[in-house]
């Protein structure tokens, strides 16, 4: 029996005898490319958009965010007034000497000087603000008015006035007369009674809670004096007074009253 002659198959893919299906194949790669090319470009930019929505908000929410009120709870009334705080010790103040003993010029120039600028030009937009308020107008534009420091300073002059028969406060600029022609002493009675209150109120309104401590001293074996062990958080009065100077009016820059107001009624 002769050998049979081992025929020797040749192997290739199905489909693949005259290699044409080999192009096919690639030319069906190419729209699949394409389409996870087109969902990650999609993706991406949606991605990119989503980003830069939340940065956007994020930085609209950081532009608009505004301090917890240092008095939560409450309304802050309106002020014009740039406020800064500073430090202060509440003893030891170095002009303390210009305004205590008796009436001097010397005195009456530290209070004229204190009460400088208290009244200040407004603008409507200011007045809106301050809860829809009105005052007089000024010559110039805008009305007058001030701040509530500068009326609690003047029932201070004004009741010391009256304790202690001063005749003080004619600088330029200031407001308030006493005792001048413009009060007799029982009106000046009734002005001080009313500026006591005031400043009763005030102190109370805006208490200082903070520690203060007792101590023994030579001055009395009966009561012992009181010591302040720390500094207290107060407007900076030079920032403000000087804001303030940059606005100042007076009586003459005043509108005055409406005609007919105080003409004498006739019969």
């Amino acid at each position: 029996m002769s050998p049979r002659a081992v025929e020797k198959h040749q192997y290739r893919p199905v489909g693949l005898e005259d290699g044409s299906d080999d192009e096919e194949t690639a030319a069906s790669l190419v729209p699949l490319e394409s389409r996870w090319r087109r969902r990650f470009c999609f993706l991406l930019l949606s991605s990119l958009t989503v980003l830069t929505t939340l940065t956007m908000g994020f930085a609209y929410h950081v532009s608009t965010w505004e301090c917890p009120p240092l008095k939560p709870g409450v309304i802050e009334p309106y002020t014009p007034a740039p406020v800064l705080y500073v430090n202060k010790w509440l003893k030891g103040d170095p002009d303390t000497p210009k305004f205590m003993g008796k009436p001097r010029p010397e005195m009456d120039q530290a209070w004229n000087d204190l009460l400088s600028a208290t009244a200040i030009r407004l603008s409507s937009e200011e007045l809106l603000l301050a809860n829809n308020a009105t005052s007089v107008e000024h010559k110039d534009g805008g009305f007058v008015g001030g701040l509530g420091i500068s009326h609690l300073l003047h029932c201070v002059v004004c009741y010391r006035s009256w304790t202690t028969d001063s005749h003080a406060l004619h600088a330029p600029g200031v407001l308030y007369y006493y005792n001048d022609g413009f009060e007799s002493w029982d009106d000046l009675f009734m002005h001080a009674d009313h500026c006591l209150e005031s400043l009763r109120q005030a102190i109370l309104c805006q208490a200082d809670v903070s520690v203060v401590t007792l101590e023994w001293t030579p001055h009395s074996r009966f009561k012992p004096s009181v010591r302040v062990p720390q500094p207290n958080a107060c407007v900076d009065w030079d920032a403000l007074h000087g804001w303030m100077s940059g606005r100042a009016a007076s009586l003459e820059d005043v509108v005055g009253p409406p005609a007919g107001m105080f003409e004498d009624a006739t019969d």
